[in-house]
């Protein structure tokens, strides 16, 4: 059985249970409260009214407010036998063609894009005591709950890593820097490919990029910059997500209208969240290249290699840094802790 049929069987439960408690007194929607609430899951507003004696629904929306957090990757060449002297001579070769400066960090922010529609059922299991209550119900909202991408200040470096990715590619490819055709029809070439010194230096040094962990066959894992010079990630969980919990009530004016609410519970994602990043390729150390070129033994030739997606929970292991860090608290948390307090007022 499945988690949306476990909790839709729950919230069926719950309102049973409410039914049944009419027999004794009926309290339909006689009343409605508009609170403010304040949680872990953001800041939003909710509504409730009561469904008999002992069952309450809550429905409403909270946002997470925008926030930053930093983080960083480490910038490399794919190849373990690049040295620091050599390392320095490829950057200054990189200097003296581009203008640009390869940094040995690239620094993120990352932010929170959450927002939620929630329904919750409040059963009251206590005869002669409404103040405690379970609640059962669902949150619901984009798949994205986060996003991390690279500082303004970065952009620099990931514009001379993207240029040297390409002219590395040619290099191997053995195709020119650039064509372009003059004004009588011929077409003139920079040759960058071939046997000259500067192929030879840009092959030997493997593509740049920030290196992201291990694959389960040992392969090494290297992002790089995407089309617009940027670097970029994703952290998505399931739209539906199950929350079971408890609270307490209270009413804190002599009219009984102002309430005072604590909640506290679970958020369940479905498994642990998923943290995506593009433009990876597969490289191995051992080999010292083709990783974003490789050799087609059927029409013996050097082709391009696609990037691919992957996900930094499930598909690598071993990364490292803040990222690394990060990502290892990210797979523990497969439920989300959920604390909020409301305050409330009765409209009628």
């Amino acid at each position: 059985m499945g988690m949306k049929r476990i909790y839709c069987t729950l919230l069926a439960i719950g309102f049973a249970a409410g039914l049944m408690a009419q027999q004794h007194k009926a309290n339909y929607f006689n009343h409605l409260d508009l609170g403010v609430t304040v949680s872990s899951t953001g800041i939003g507003l909710d509504v409730s009214m009561p469904v008999g004696d002992y069952v309450r629904v809550r429905t409403g929306f909270t946002y997470m407010p925008k926030f930053r957090l930093k983080s960083s990757f480490p910038v490399e060449f794919n190849n373990q036998d690049v040295n620091e002297t050599r390392m320095r001579r490829v950057t200054d070769m990189m200097y003296n063609l581009t203008g640009f400066n390869i940094d040995d960090r690239v620094d993120m922010t990352m932010q929170p894009t959450w927002g939620n529609f929630r329904f919750l059922v409040d059963v009251m299991p206590i005869p002669n005591n409404k103040h405690w209550n379970v609640t059962l119900g669902f949150y619901a909202g984009p798949s994205q709950i986060g996003k991390a991408y690279n500082v303004t200040e970065d952009a620099p470096t990931l514009m001379a890593v993207g240029l040297f990715n390409s002219l590395y590619t040619k290099a191997y490819m053995g195709e020119p820097l650039f064509q372009y055709e003059d004004s009588h029809g011929n077409m003139h070439y920079f040759d960058l490919g071939g046997a000259g010194e500067l192929a030879e230096r840009l092959a030997e040094s493997g593509m740049v990029g920030m290196p992201l962990g291990k694959f389960p066959d040992g392969d090494h894992a290297m992002m790089v910059p995407d089309e617009n010079s940027m670097a970029r990630a994703t952290m998505k969980v399931n739209k539906f997500r199950p929350y079971l919990g408890l609270g307490y009530t209270t009413s804190f004016s002599k009219d009984n209208k102002w309430k005072l609410a604590v909640d506290a519970g679970v958020l369940m994602w479905g498994g642990a969240p998923h943290v995506y990043v593009d433009n990876v390729y597969k490289t191995n150390y051992v080999q010292n290249g083709y990783d974003m070129v490789r050799f087609d033994t059927d029409a013996r030739e050097f082709v391009k290699v696609q990037p691919q997606r992957i996900d930094l929970t499930r598909d690598v292991s071993g990364v490292q840094g803040k990222v690394g860090s990060m990502v290892r608290v990210a797979k523990r948390f497969k439920c989300y802790p959920v604390v909020g307090v409301t305050i409330s007022r009765s409209l009628f």
